[in-house]
């Protein structure tokens, strides 16, 4: 069992709204798959409140018509018992637990997915796990089909980039932080430029935040993404991490844009009356950044590993 805090209950409340949404569009498909790259504890409990709540597996394994295929990814042994138990429980024959880093066994697992079926992919890492190989496996996966691409949710630690990334080169380098970025974006370059710029103090750490995410953005849209969405997620102060969608569909952009501005009880605090939340508007913020960076950013090179 693992605590949570409100924010993570909003998250998977939004992907609940959306695989439901993603199964109905794609019920006449004779195959539907979800994908779980950090499938995480069975049993969630708010810190707020001391009330439990279902996970991501658990609101995939409720949808309905059913996902003909689960691929759910944990690394630690005590979780991956935990989920083949409650796939049993519900007497889910199609759901794969593959236990280890997602990093080194997606691509044997993929090797199992239709690659005509409509598919989805939940990339939630608690912090920096999740390397962009991985991403680019998942969304090369359909690759001359002709079929859209697997979509994607994914978390990115924006707060954690600018935290691990810190304002000590020497120091960053030392813990060898600078690759683990490289491997987090399978690339070097702009990020690179960003850091420097925040370094040096050309830009504030605000605006770098919100580069290194639109970064990432135009990473996905390099992979052939076409609607990019962003969902930041908050506690009381700050930005915490970003929920990225990406997917090359307009009906998948719409779905996720309403699950994300559906309004939606928070449980911040113990209250007698459920009151549902305004949530915030979707706004565009990636098409032409570029265009108004206050520094010039050098074109991706390949990082290697």
């Amino acid at each position: 069992m693992r605590e949570w805090s409100p924010h993570t209950e909003e998250k998977i409340s939004i992907l609940a709204d959306y695989l439901r949404a993603f199964a109905q569009a794609a019920k006449s498909a004779p195959n539907r798959v979800y994908i779980d790259a950090f499938a995480g504890d069975t049993m969630n409990v708010l810190k707020t409140t001391g009330e439990q709540f279902p996970g991501s597996v658990e609101s995939a394994l409720s949808v309905e018509p059913a996902f003909t295929q689960m691929l759910l990814f944990e690394r630690h042994q005590r979780r991956a018992r935990s989920l083949r138990s409650l796939a049993g429980a519900r007497q889910s024959t199609n759901v794969a637990v593959v236990e280890g880093d997602c990093n080194e066994t997606m691509a044997e697992s993929l090797e199992s997915v239709p690659r005509q079926a409509p598919a989805f992919a939940f990339l939630d890492p608690d912090g920096m796990e999740l390397e962009w190989r991985t991403i680019r496996l998942v969304a090369n996966h359909k690759q001359g089909t002709g079929r859209n691409k697997v979509e994607m949710w994914v978390l990115l630690s924006t707060a954690g980039l600018v935290r691990m990334l810190g304002s000590n080169r020497d120091q960053a380098e030392q813990q060898r932080l600078p690759e683990k970025v490289a491997r987090l974006y399978g690339a070097r370059g702009p990020w690179e430029a960003v850091w420097n710029a925040r370094l040096d103090g050309r830009i504030p750490p605000g605006d770098a935040k919100r580069a290194y995410l639109l970064l990432y953005m135009d990473r996905l849209a390099d992979l052939g993404y076409k609607h990019l969405l962003a969902r930041p997620i908050k506690n009381a102060r700050n930005e915490l991490y970003v929920m990225v969608f990406a997917t090359d569909h307009p009906a998948g952009a719409t779905i996720m844009k309403w699950a994300q501005e559906k309004d939606r009880v928070v449980h911040r605090a113990p209250s007698l009356f459920d009151v549902p939340e305004r949530r915030p508007t979707y706004e565009d913020i990636h098409t032409g950044w570029r265009e108004d960076f206050e520094i010039d950013l050098p074109d991706w090179e390949e990082y290697q590993w």
